[in-house]
């Protein structure tokens, strides 16, 4: 959404143009309080200068007798004579109704999936979820660990999948591929009828449309690329489970050093609540009640 044009903007225009363009743009900042390269950027955008020559009298400072302040001015459209766009009106032509409908701006309807192919960039609303996907949401469990097992348990399954074409490729399938065209064309049948005058049996010819075999290509394809492509897919697989195996093994690292160090600290606020000097005590204790019972 386009901002609000600022007020201060046609009113700094104006304040240097009724100065004849005299009046400094820091001065022009200072008395609107705005910053002084919004005011440079006002008039390079509002075209100041070129409003000022054209509107300037003759006897104006520095301006010539036409009013152009000694520069030429700029050339709007076509040279003169030019017939490039001779007959051109502009815009459509008369009962054109392409853009009927069409509101205009980039794009597509909100939420259009009409580019939709793979999937693969799709943007998914969660509000748009249907019902078995809804209660998938509430269910997936988004914690690394689980994510990346699943992760190797598909990328398994795929690496199986990648073993089981190459073992079709090299048992079953030919070099020779067959294509065949068929093409809908119409032909004329003989049917027979009982002529309704006559009462004897005649043939009528009957124009019927099918499609027909008009055209039968052998191919020749290698099957040895086909499982070279196969086995290719097959290396990037594998290197995919690679990694999610080396993401797993060293999050568990981290998770069991974590835990190590969690049971160092409460080993060691054990040892600092002064629990390790409790037996002590308790053996002098022991020795005094002995000394008294040879006393007696």
């Amino acid at each position: 959404m386009a901002r609000e044009r600022s007020p201060e903007r046609d009113k700094a225009k104006l304040m240097w143009l009724e100065s004849g363009g005299t009046l400094k743009l820091k001065d022009i900042a200072a008395a609107l309080s705005v910053p002084e390269s919004r005011v440079r950027k006002w008039k390079s955008m509002d075209r100041w200068e070129d409003e000022l020559n054209g509107s300037v009298s003759g006897d104006s400072k520095g301006s010539a007798p036409n009013g152009t302040n000694g520069s030429v001015p700029k050339s709007r459209g076509a040279p003169k004579g030019n017939k490039n766009a001779a007959g051109n009106r502009g815009g459509a032509p008369p009962g054109n109704k392409n853009a009927v409908g069409n509101s205009g701006g980039p794009g597509g309807p909100y939420r259009n999936k009409k580019a939709l192919k793979t999937g693969m960039y799709e943007t998914i609303f969660l509000d748009a979820l249907d019902a078995d996907e809804q209660d998938m949401f509430d269910q997936i469990d988004t914690s690394p660990l689980v994510q990346l097992n699943e992760q190797l348990i598909m990328l398994s399954l795929q690496e199986r999948r990648h073993m089981k074409r190459v073992k079709l490729l090299e048992a079953g399938l030919t070099d020779e591929e067959r294509k065949t065209k068929q093409e809908l064309m119409q032909r004329k049948d003989k049917v027979p009828i009982t002529s309704p005058k006559t009462g004897k049996e005649i043939t009528v010819p009957v124009v019927t449309e099918g499609m027909k075999v008009t055209e039968i290509t052998t191919v020749v394809t290698s099957k040895l690329d086909k499982i070279l492509k196969q086995e290719e897919a097959l290396v990037k697989t594998r290197d995919k489970k690679l990694r999610v195996i080396n993401l797993i093994a060293s999050l568990q690292q981290e998770e069991e050093k974590l835990r190590i160090a969690r049971e160092r600290l409460e080993l060691d606020k054990y040892k600092a609540l002064g629990h390790g000097g409790d037996g002590g005590g308790e053996g002098d204790d022991d020795e005094e009640n002995d000394g008294d019972d040879l006393d007696w």
